[in-house]
């Protein structure tokens, strides 16, 4: 089995709602792990940022926040802020999904995020599966040739049982909400056709998420350094997606998704969207 360490934060203002998921493969979850730890030194050496510090992007971008055991001024919180974006493109095997919806379109936008984001992650699992076996199957059978029957087999089993699957990790607030709907999401998801209507004649049809594991795991943000780094991800988009300030203007906030985290971005996720980033 191949498992995804999937953590999930968000930024918002009043015309626009950003979901970002950082999707780390377990395999090198304890290299990526070493090397944001390693990161969080450097800052704690360079700026004294304390380790076990929530960076939040909101705050500290701003200049607010006792994060330092010294004054940080806003360019070069900036360029820490730089420094994190830069540091989880750089991240082996690392992946991203964004969300961006405006809110004005939603009842509740945090809750419409939520559904886009989940459906796409289960939609990307099972193309990994789709892609992954066949080819392992094919390796198989060229590998197998002159083996004994039992080893042959034996092989093909143990090659072949491959399942890629997911679990959340997310920030804590509205944790209910969002279990009862992943919760749903496994029973009855309908899903409706991009083309009009499915090959049955339905307009919607019941895709359920079968390989996103168990509930989400909520934890403080500050007990994450991924899930900060998840919300770095989702405030860098919301600053893309608005009318800059004059300060996130001055320090280039605005332009830093784009200058580090787009090599990342899933762009399957939303094919209409040159970066994969769902928005409707």
């Amino acid at each position: 089995m191949s498992v995804r360490l999937i953590y999930i934060d968000e930024s918002y203002d009043a015309s626009k709602f950003c979901l970002s998921a950082i999707v780390i493969r377990h395999s090198e979850w304890n290299t990526c792990f070493e090397l944001v730890l390693e990161h969080r030194r450097k800052l704690k050496r360079d700026y004294g940022i304390f380790l076990r510090k929530e960076i939040h992007a909101t705050e500290f971008v701003a200049g607010r926040g006792k994060i330092s055991d010294r004054l940080i001024g806003k360019w070069e919180r900036s360029r820490i802020f730089l420094g994190l974006l830069e540091l989880t493109a750089s991240l082996p095997k690392v992946l991203c999904f964004n969300v961006c919806l405006d809110s004005t379109n939603h009842e509740d936008p945090q809750m419409a995020a939520w559904d886009r984001l989940l459906n796409r992650i289960e939609r990307t699992l099972l193309e990994f599966e789709r892609r992954e076996i066949p080819e392992r199957r094919t390796l198989t059978d060229e590998a197998v040739i002159g083996m004994q029957t039992e080893r042959a087999e034996s092989l093909r089993i143990r090659l072949n049982d491959y399942s890629a699957r997911g679990l959340i990790v997310a920030d804590e607030g509205r944790e209910h909400d969002i279990t009862k709907a992943l919760r749903k999401m496994k029973v009855y998801n309908p899903i409706p056709s991009q083309f009009g209507a499915w090959p049955n004649g339905q307009t919607t049809q019941n895709i359920t998420t079968r390989r996103i594991l168990e509930d989400p795991v909520f934890k403080p943000s500050f007990q994450s350094y991924f899930i900060q780094l998840a919300d770095c991800i989702a405030f860098s988009l919301l600053k893309r997606e608005v009318a800059p300030t004059s300060n996130i203007q001055k320090y280039r906030i605005n332009k830093m998704f784009d200058d580090t985290v787009t090599g990342i971005c899933y762009k399957p996720a939303s094919p209409k969207d040159p970066l994969g980033i769902v928005r409707a």
